[in-house]
């Protein structure tokens, strides 16, 4: 997951250096000068944490904060500003700003904001992600076509094994559900269940996260940690992308895997530790051990089940009852009324090639509800998907005279941020897999996003 960053301040200098501030940890930056800017951005584009001046022309910070909460309250909101007074802050707080600073910054007070609001915002994500697995509490795939059936008949037999299991599919379709339905399933099934995900962590902080620390192991350890492996001894853990988890710490994985116990980072001694592997991953088993992201010893000593997970457009039949179980669960999150997809509408989504599965759908239904909640969406008043979209087709069928009549440039810029947003979308905006997959530097792939002002709403 790659975080989105907008930066609201009136100070062409400020949202310079605080953007480069951002882009150096990693980060996606989008700036604006004004409130209203914002705002009309933020509504196209929703980031996942916003920096907001409280004194700006045209309408202010305190305003352009509660029209960024009418548009999602979730959003962590940081309030900046040089001469703002106690009345003011307490106003932001009251209108739900996740904290405020004082200009002149310190990097290091910037840098510890951003990543507890940006933890926040993991947080709610991952929460929303159980919600959507859950109907009554009980796991689900929805739909009931021959492809995802027959997923639901392996899981079935495979939850009551001890067996490890990689599930491999395309993301958004699915797997997490699956990783829960096969712990469910299990004898295991009333001890914990743990999801891993790397997100923006370095190799090092993958490896203290699911092994955990003592305190004094590195610089800045003040206490001891618990990992998440051992959060989930006699329990299930879930790994959402094997390739993330670095190769060495995968051979300690595997000595988990094999030993049933492990090591704290920092002691020498063993500890217990029994738990149930179910790993993702959006590759075969084929291209793992070619690429060698994935220690061969994963397959030859341990011989998971593979259960492949179908995409969404090879289920395309189940569109419908996705729909309904998306909008009822958006009413019960965020409240409103249910949006409604006419018959026409309908058939649009179910011509359109969804990259990113579900998770492209349930975004897209979200959108719908926040903007358009209560409505009967019609082919006039339904929410663009994108210029290829509104025709049923993804970007690699787009006929080539849609662009013919457009100058070289304007063809050519048109292919680039097609062509790079594919990729983002493929490697789920990690931009160093990206940036690899497509020969560019990394820098390079941040400024061409930043050009082409990608987001991970873009499809």
């Amino acid at each position: 997951m790659t975080i989105q960053i907008l930066i609201v301040d009136d100070e062409q200098p400020i949202r310079e250096s605080l953007s480069g501030l951002f882009e150096d940890e990693g980060y996606l930056v989008s700036t604006s000068a004004s409130g209203e800017e914002a705002v009309a951005r933020f509504r196209k584009s929703p980031a996942d944490c916003v920096f907001l001046d409280i004194w700006m022309p045209g309408i202010d910070g305190l305003e352009t904060l509660s029209r960024i909460k009418q548009i999602n309250p979730d959003v962590p909101v940081i309030m900046m500003s040089g001469h703002a007074t106690i009345d003011t802050a307490v106003q932001a707080t009251k209108k739900g700003a996740f904290d405020f600073i004082e200009k002149p910054f310190s990097l290091d007070k910037l840098l510890i904001v951003l990543r507890n609001a940006v933890e926040k915002r993991r947080l709610e994500l991952e929460n929303l992600d159980l919600k959507f697995e859950t109907k009554k509490n009980i796991p689900q795939l929805i739909g009931d076509s021959k492809a995802i059936r027959s997923v639901r008949k392996q899981l079935d037999k495979v939850a009551r094994s001890e067996q490890h299991v990689l599930l491999q599919g395309e993301h958004g379709v699915g797997k997490s559900i699956a990783a829960r339905i096969l712990h469910e399933g299990s004898s295991r099934v009333n001890v914990t269940f743990v999801k891993f995900k790397k997100y923006n962590l370095t190799d090092e902080a993958v490896e203290l996260e699911l092994f955990g620390y003592e305190k004094g192991a590195f610089a800045g350890a003040l206490q001891a940690k618990r990992g998440r492996l051992e959060s989930a001894h006699q329990g299930t853990i879930f790994i959402e992308e094997i390739t993330d988890i670095p190769i060495f710490v995968q051979k300690k994985l595997l000595h988990v895997m094999q030993e049933h116990r492990l090591q704290h980072v920092g002691n020498p001694n063993h500890i217990p530790c029994d738990v149930r592997f179910i790993i993702g991953t959006q590759w075969s088993k084929a291209e793992l051990l070619e690429r060698g992201d994935v220690l061969k010893s994963f397959f030859s000593q341990l011989q998971p089940v593979v259960i492949s997970m179908p995409r969404l457009r090879d289920r395309i039949e189940d569109l419908p009852q996705l729909l309904e179980v998306l909008v009822a669960d958006q009413v019960a999150h965020l409240a409103g009324e249910p949006v409604v997809f006419g018959e026409d509408v309908i058939r649009v989504l179910q011509n359109y090639t969804w990259l990113g599965n579900v998770r492209e759908l349930r975004n897209y239904v979200e959108r719908c509800h926040i903007l358009c909640s209560g409505q009967t969406l019609t082919l006039d008043t339904m929410l663009p998907l994108n210029a290829a979209a509104q025709q049923g087709m993804s970007f690699s069928s787009v006929p080539d005279d849609t662009v013919l009549e457009d100058g070289f440039h304007d063809a050519r810029k048109q292919f680039e941020r097609s062509y790079i947003l594919h990729h983002l979308n493929k490697n789920d905006w990690n931009i160093s897999k990206t940036a690899t997959d497509i020969g560019m530097e990394r820098s390079q792939l941040h400024r061409k996003i930043k050009s082409h002002e990608l987001t991970q709403t873009d499809q």
